[in-house]
């Protein structure tokens, strides 16, 4: 009978276990502070609805204008009262956000494990770890190295380089927080280099919701 109730403890933990990290849908509100390449300040807010099995981002804008922005495959749609006002088509970006990497538990290593870069060198300090990785021969004319710094097993920087060598962008995370067991940084500091210019963006984010059972249309915002 011990060993019974020992193999369904165990089992159950598993069980319990597998079912917490199954992490689907972020709801978040958001802030975005940014510095344009002509050196305008912009501020924009809302909330951002995001389920990783439909791969479609939703920004509910309250400020500066209220406006929906939705993100699907390889196109962005502007929606103002009801109606799209614009289309762009844009690279398929839903997969490689934080949004879906964090969700997916692949936020660590920024889904490098995952696609073809390789890492060529790692440098341990204490519990800091610097990785290098590089990417494939077919991919070296388009792509340079990337570094990635994580603390304490957690990714709080990220630098991409080009071909020659050049840093082009900057990525840091900041004051991680655990929400319903899922780890998410509630600042985002990009930098942007663009011949020789730097353009800054600090998103910021909090009342952050995890597997929300309701809200299904916000997640699966339908393109008028």
């Amino acid at each position: 009978m011990n060993k019974l109730l020992l193999f369904l403890g165990l089992f159950i933990g598993v069980l319990t276990n597998s079912f917490s990290q199954d992490f689907f849908r972020l709801k978040t509100d958001f802030t975005i502070k940014s510095k344009t390449l002509d050196g305008k300040q912009q501020l924009t807010v809302g909330k951002i609805y995001y389920d990783k099995n439909i791969k479609k981002l939703v920004f509910q804008i309250r400020f500066p204008e209220r406006e929906t922005w939705v993100q699907k495959d390889t196109s962005l749609y502007k929606i103002v009262d009801g109606k799209v006002v614009s289309r762009q088509s844009t690279p398929d970006v839903a997969g490689l956000t934080i949004y879906h990497l964090a969700l997916n538990g692949d936020l660590a290593d920024y889904g490098l494990k995952k696609s073809k870069m390789k890492i060529i060198d790692v440098e341990k300090d204490g519990n800091k770890i610097i990785s290098t990785w590089s990417p494939p021969p077919e991919l070296k004319e388009s792509f340079g190295s990337i570094l990635m710094l994580n603390v304490n097993q957690q990714l709080v920087g990220i630098v991409f380089k080009n071909p020659e060598g050049e840093v082009v962008s900057r990525q840091f995370f900041r004051n991680y927080l655990t929400i319903d067991g899922l780890s998410f940084p509630q600042e985002l500091v990009k930098e942007t280099i663009v011949d020789g210019v730097k353009y800054y963006e600090v998103t910021t984010y909090k009342n952050m919701i995890i597997n929300e059972k309701d809200n299904s249309d916000k997640y699966d915002y339908k393109i008028p």
